[in-house]
């Protein structure tokens, strides 16, 4: 009989042959999980641009401003009279643009644009919504870094938002037919020296006429139409909404000689966007609004000019401005809006010279090119790409 030494190696390999059986047989082990890895989170402005152009195909690449946002949100203050040319910040605001740049925009009443420049000039405001006037000219000369960044609001072909327009009874009777009727009428503007004068200087030019043929009465517009129901003035210089509104009430009439693109050569810039000195030192904020601004201006032309979206666009309008009626924006002449924010340097050259000329304004400014700074809106285009 074999000794237990001699049986040693075979009862050894036999159990190291039946611990390889059981290890062949048992189930397999669940496999540990491999996480998939996520896209990393953008690190850099371009990352971030790429992750929201990927997000969204039809948001353009922004920059680290517009992509990370501050954690609080920048207050910015804007005085608006009331214009359906204000469009582009109303849009901006109730679209969230705004918000999703980082930017809480308070919209502020004004009567017109030479009454917010006092509040501009102390940075109460930020930014506001004018016209070309001695009250801007005069600031800057002081030492007021006011800056014209941007159109606002235009009259042209098709958009003739901003007219001279006759009291319905003195048009019908013949009184007023031509621009020569208009000698010795009181006609309603905004405010006194400022674009909307100079409008209706230039209107009264072509008719052989000058501003001191005529009784200039300065009044809000709201006002205006209670001063053509009641007979107190001939003529209003009216923009829209109230425009409309007076033509509905049978208070005014659209008259084509009153049409303000023909006394500027094609395009009337009614109205600009002011920076405070304050808010363009604050060079991120203020890209970022232009941005915004002009997203907003983008939207409502391709809600006038292509028919897109255009109800979403109207009420939006009906919220921030006098006209209610929805209806009504079928038949109003409304602004153009330069969907690419630049400035006519042509209209607001002539207002300047206006003032120059009646010895409103005496200062060392003659070329408008001085008070406009065209950067924010060339930095805006160059995040959202040009308008199509």
């Amino acid at each position: 009989m074999k000794s237990v030494r001699q049986w040693m190696p075979a009862v050894l390999g036999l159990v190291l042959l039946l611990a390889l059986l059981v290890a062949a047989c048992a189930p397999a082990a669940a496999p540990t999980a491999t996480p998939t890895k996520a896209p990393a989170a953008a690190t850099t402005p371009q990352a971030a641009s790429t992750a929201a152009t990927q997000a969204t195909p039809a948001t353009k690449p922004t920059t680290a401003a517009q992509a990370t946002p501050p954690a609080k949100a920048t207050t910015v203050k804007f005085g608006s009279p009331g214009s359906v040319s204000d469009a582009g910040v109303y849009i901006a605001v109730e679209k969230g643009y705004f918000k999703e740049l980082g930017l809480d925009v308070q919209v502020l009443p004004f009567q017109s644009g030479p009454t917010m420049i006092a509040p501009l000039a102390a940075g109460e405001l930020d930014v506001a919504g004018g016209t070309i006037s001695t009250a801007l000219l005069n600031a800057i000369d002081r030492g007021v870094a006011l800056k014209a960044v941007a159109g606002k609001g235009s009259s042209t072909k098709g958009f003739e938002f901003s007219q001279v327009n006759p009291r319905k009874d003195l048009a019908d009777s013949g009184q007023i037919k031509e621009i020569k009727d208009l000698k010795g009428k009181k006609i309603s503007c905004s405010s006194a020296k400022s674009g909307c004068e100079s409008q209706v200087a230039y209107l009264l030019k072509r008719g052989g006429l000058t501003i001191n043929d005529i009784e200039l009465v300065a009044m809000a517009y709201p006002d205006m139409m209670a001063a053509l129901a009641n007979k107190a003035v001939d003529a209003a210089q009216l923009i829209e909404p109230t425009l409309s509104a007076a033509v509905e009430q049978g208070l005014a009439v659209v008259w084509d000689k009153g049409f303000s693109s023909d006394s500027y050569g094609g395009e009337y810039q009614a109205a600009i966007l002011v920076y405070s000195e304050q808010f363009t030192k604050n060079v991120d904020a203020a890209r970022r609004f232009m941005v915004g601004y002009v997203k907003g201006e983008r939207d409502y032309n391709d809600a006038f000019a292509k028919g897109k979206n255009k109800s979403d666009i109207v009420n939006i309008l009906i919220k921030y401005t006098a006209q209610k009626d929805p209806a009504l924006y079928n038949k109003m002449q409304m602004p153009y809006l330069e969907p690419n924010g630049k400035n006519n340097m042509n209209s607001l050259q002539m207002d300047l010279d206006y003032f120059i000329q009646m010895g409103y304004y005496t200062g060392p400014v003659k070329k408008v090119d001085s008070i406009v700074d065209n950067q924010f809106a060339d930095y805006a285009v160059q995040q959202l790409g040009a308008y199509k």
